[in-house]
């Protein structure tokens, strides 16, 4: 069985009395049914030869879970019911609960269980309990160097019973004595027990397929059956189950998928960190590429800025230079009519707004002497013409806001004459 394949458990049973050893190799098929793909049985007086033939059989490698259904020396069996809880929870009550089913405990023991049923209406679930000598514990750990494959579990065969079976069904399984049958919990004489494994047969039956079932002698791996059902159904599908069936320590089972699910952390962590490694190197390029294009674009928003304020102020340079080079300002400059003016205005006048602009004066005037025409004054004065002009008189003196066009009187002179030569021209023409 690999990791995603079909899993499969080889179960062996032991029979002391006859110094057989039985064994099965069950796989799971669809539908919740198993197949039996190898039997086989070896006889030896030295079990662990017997159980290495039956082994060598089977064909059971690494990949397939094994489970020895077996009972121990001076092993014990008992049911009880008890709260559903964790493994540790559930050992240490029934250490507690040991001494009211059992006439003597060892001093040292140690213990493994199975739930046997369904929670009932007081939160009870019913539990089977197998109890044993630490001492068994410790030889079976030394018979077990000598076998060929580490077993995964090792497990008290009436814990393998299922669920489904009658609690009054009797049952005889290899490595007990068959003079009694297990029935109701406890044990009974044979003699008295009607359809000893016959339930138990309807069961396997039921859910079993092979060439094995079709055989006459398949009551000889009644108990292999029970313990690789159980163990393909329950034991190693739940965590759970198994730390309440676990009795070896950990070097004698195998590492079944340590070593795989090592290598698939340190492959998935080595996958992680190329991933990472792979989209943090493109998302260190990209954002190094997005930096050094963002500052170009900033560096690129600031040229523009700064050319459009140089292009701003070029504009408005262009403005006044094409305004002053448009102005006509004529013979007379605005120093030189600002001269003129103070030497024609009286004494008693005094300027406070004086403005220049293209042959155009805008002043603003206050004079003391109340009998004083300004605007009659700048119509008398040569080179000058009112355009618009609002006096007011005031208690003590009077202002004016005059608006005057300044030409000069030569050029307007030169002007009038060439206008009457042309004019006494075309006179004379029209007498000729």
């Amino acid at each position: 069985m690999g990791l995603f394949g079909a899993p499969e458990v080889a179960a062996l049973s032991f029979d002391w009395q006859n110094n057989r050893v039985c064994g099965v190799r069950l796989q799971a098929r669809k539908r919740g049914s198993f197949a039996v793909v190898k039997y086989a049985s070896g006889e030896h007086s030295d079990w662990v030869q017997a159980a290495n033939c039956v082994l060598k059989d089977l064909s059971v490698n690494s990949s397939v879970y094994l489970l020895l259904c077996m009972n121990l020396d001076h092993s014990d069996v008992f049911e009880c019911k008890l709260p559903e809880a964790s493994a540790d929870t559930m050992r240490g009550a029934l250490q507690f609960e040991a001494p009211r089913f059992m006439m003597s405990v060892p001093e040292k023991f140690a213990l493994q269980y199975v739930t046997s049923g369904s929670t009932d209406e007081e939160g009870l679930v019913p539990v089977r309990c197998a109890l044993f000598p630490e001492e068994s514990v410790h030889k079976l750990c030394d018979q077990l160097i000598a076998l060929r494959k580490k077993p995964d579990a090792v497990i008290n065969p009436l814990l393998t019973l299922p669920g489904e079976l009658e609690s009054n069904a009797a049952v005889q399984l290899d490595g007990f004595e068959k003079d009694f049958c297990w029935q109701k919990g406890i044990w009974q004489l044979a003699a008295s027990c009607k359809e000893c494994n016959q339930k138990l047969d309807e069961l396997i039956a039921e859910h079993c397929t092979g060439k094995l079932m079709e055989q006459e002698d398949r009551g000889i791996y009644r108990t292999a059956l029970t313990g690789a059902l159980f163990g393909i159904s329950k034991l190693f599908v739940s965590n759970s189950v198994l730390s309440g069936v676990t009795i070896l320590p950990g070097r004698m089972r195998p590492a079944r998928f340590r070593t795989q699910l090592r290598i698939m952390a340190l492959l998935t962590v080595a996958l992680l960190g190329i991933t990472i490694f792979r989209y943090a190197g493109g998302f260190i390029e990209k954002y190094s590429s997005y930096r050094k294009l963002t500052a170009q674009v900033t560096y690129t928003k600031s040229k523009v800025q700064s050319l459009r304020k140089k292009v701003k102020a070029g504009e408005k340079e262009l403005k006044e230079l094409q305004r002053t080079a448009d102005l006509k300002i004529g013979s007379r400059d605005c120093v030189g009519v600002l001269g003129y003016m103070s030497e024609k205005l009286p004494d008693n006048v005094m300027v406070h707004n004086f403005r220049w602009n293209e042959g155009t004066v805008d002043m603003s005037m206050t004079s003391a002497s109340l009998d004083l025409d300004l605007v009659d004054f700048f119509n008398r004065l040569p080179g000058f013409t009112v355009n618009s002009a609002n006096p007011r008189t005031h208690q003590n003196a009077i202002s004016a806001n005059v608006k005057l066009t300044v030409f000069d009187p030569e050029e307007e002179l030169a002007k009038a004459r060439r206008k009457a030569r042309e004019k006494s021209k075309r006179n004379n023409k029209g007498k000729k």
